[in-house]
């Protein structure tokens, strides 16, 4: 493009009869032609970077945990802890979501009407609560329309349970070592152990466990116990959802 017409030479060495245009009339061709390439070498290039962008936002949880603080993630997952039910211990509505790879809290100020094994995705960004715990702050929550599979607590021990599970559910088992203790307003809380070690079991106010009502609740009493496996500053710990979530092993649930 941009050639004089006089410099063109057809291919087959005979002469064709060529249409001469005055040189203002090849500036503006050559000028149009140029726009358009550039226009949809530009459409092109904004197409794969959207996709680009939208593609790496995208993570399984195990992903996401592994990325840096700030960094906003999309990931999906079934509800193990409904909003607002650690409330009294996070000081925010959040809840918990959990797929096949892994498990994150979700922290928002206003409570959402998530059911237990409901199916979501969320888009937010990464961080910490200053405390141990990764979560993510929430800025879109989504119904899914297919149910993933159905979230089983992984029965653990203590150790494994404080080191390698942060954010999903897990089972756990061991003698209480260590009596109740209140730590109003924000919950009760005992420790167990097993052969691995020991492992805090944290019941915040807001699951209406009420603990001090469980007579079994021990020193030397065995029991199994399936929540949140979290952190909270040098304590490893497992959080309980609900009353079923503690029981009594080889007794008798009062």
């Amino acid at each position: 493009m941009g050639k004089n017409s006089s410099n063109l030479r057809p291919r087959d060495g005979r002469r064709r009869n060529l249409v001469v245009k005055s040189p203002l009339k090849l500036k503006l061709i050559a000028g149009l032609r140029s726009l358009f390439i550039l226009s949809l070498v530009g459409l092109i290039s904004l197409s794969a970077a959207a996709a680009a962008i939208a593609g790496a936002s995208q993570f399984t949880i195990d992903q996401a945990r592994q990325q840096s603080d700030g960094i906003e993630v999309t990931i999906a997952g079934v509800v193990t802890v409904p909003s607002g039910w650690f409330r009294s211990a996070n000081l925010d509505q959040g809840f918990v979501i959990q797929d096949a790879t892994g498990g994150l809290y979700i922290t928002t100020p206003q409570g959402l009407p998530l059911s237990l094994g409901e199916s979501v995705e969320v888009s937010g960004v990464l961080g910490n609560d200053g405390h141990g715990q990764r979560w993510v702050k929430l800025k879109e929550c989504q119904r899914r329309g297919s149910a993933l599979s159905t979230v089983v607590p992984k029965s653990v021990s203590a150790q494994v349970a404080g080191q390698q599970m942060d954010g999903q559910l897990v089972t756990v088992q061991g003698k209480i070592v260590r009596s109740l203790q209140d730590d109003a307003p924000y919950g009760d809380r005992l420790w167990i152990e097993d052969d691995t070690g020991e492992i805090q079991i944290y019941i915040p106010k807001s699951t209406a466990i009420y603990p001090q009502n469980l007579p079994f609740l021990q020193l030397g009493q065995k029991i199994q116990v399936t929540g949140l496996s979290s952190q909270f500053d040098d304590n490893d710990e497992v959080i309980p959802r609900r009353r079923a979530d503690i029981q009594l092993v080889d007794g008798i649930r009062r």
